[in-house]
């Protein structure tokens, strides 16, 4: 799967460093994306093309031999499936991700790195227990979005990806990503199930 996803998303950041951190159509075109929102400055989510993508389809198998639906329908207590599923792509010195919220009860976040992230690249943190609290039913842009109060700053756990180790996450958990103030890409597979 590394070899399959990795480094297209390699060559998209490069592309996205040489744009301005906007991809053209005809970009798009050529990677198989569907859609590359910018997330923030230096920070792009990537949505390969469920059907034609071989991108997508090694980071499905991965999904499938990784037995992630399993975990997650474990967690949920019902069957769940996957709802949708792409990538993160921060270049060197791009913003990191204020305090949020993927989705609702019933929903989970699977993250994962294809390499080792620094500390420098920026660090997962989330705030343990925060989906306890979440009365989310449905996505609102002004619910998905937190405030952190200096308790929660404490409570949070930091963690550098390791490559290969998924983190499942509860998508009503409220999780931040730090700054990347490497020099280094850093990219991280997401996927979430309902």
């Amino acid at each position: 799967v590394r070899e399959a996803v990795e480094p297209s998303l390699l060559r998209i950041a490069e592309r996205l460093e040489e744009e301005n951190q906007e991809l053209s159509e005809h970009v798009k075109e050529e990677f198989g994306l569907v859609r590359a929102p910018p997330v923030g400055d230096g920070k792009t989510n990537i949505h390969f093309d469920e059907y034609e993508s071989p991108e997508h389809e090694a980071m499905e198998k991965l999904a499938r031999d990784g037995g992630f639906e399993k975990i997650v329908s474990s967690y949920v207590g019902r069957e769940c499936s996957l709802y949708e599923a792409g990538a993160s792509i921060t270049t060197g010195g791009g913003e990191g991700m204020e305090w949020h919220r993927d989705g609702i009860e019933g929903e989970c976040t699977v993250l994962l790195s294809l390499s080792d992230v620094s500390e420098d690249q920026g660090q997962l943190g989330v705030i343990p227990g925060s989906h306890l609290d979440a009365k989310l039913d449905k996505l609102e842009d002004a619910e998905l979005t937190y405030e952190t109060t200096e308790e929660d700053d404490k409570k949070a756990l930091w963690y550098a990806y390791r490559a290969g180790c998924p983190i499942v996450i509860d998508a009503r958990t409220q999780h931040s990503v730090r700054k990347n103030v490497s020099e280094d890409t850093r990219c991280i597979l997401w996927y979430i199930y309902n």
